[in-house]
């Protein structure tokens, strides 16, 4: 399965639970408990060392996803930037196929 189509599976099955959360803000503060950040080029370098630093605590893992806020809001079909987005629901698998790819 190439990258893409396991993002949107990833994605698909996280906005079908509604166990995601999504922006800087919100992604900050429920990183413990999370399986995956997904982080877009966006995000500014402040914000993104504050991210990494935290899920490397909690040992969260982290995909940068390649493209901008826009591509990743359209993934999650919202009308709006989303910057980084925390992932609450998904399998250990899809997780270790993703970070493969990346």
């Amino acid at each position: 399965m190439n990258k893409m189509k396991n993002l949107e599976k990833i994605i698909k099955e996280a906005k079908s639970s509604n166990k995601y959360k999504e922006g800087i803000k919100e992604v900050k503060s429920n990183v413990k408990g999370s399986k995956l950040i997904i982080v877009s080029t966006s995000l500014n370098n402040v914000d993104k060392q504050l991210l990494e630093k935290s899920s490397k605590e909690y040992k969260v893992p982290i995909y940068y996803y390649g493209d901008n806020s826009i591509k990743l809001g359209r993934l999650f079909n919202r009308p709006y930037r989303i910057s980084t987005v925390a992932l609450k629901a998904v399998s250990e698998e899809d997780v270790n196929s993703l970070l493969e790819t990346q």
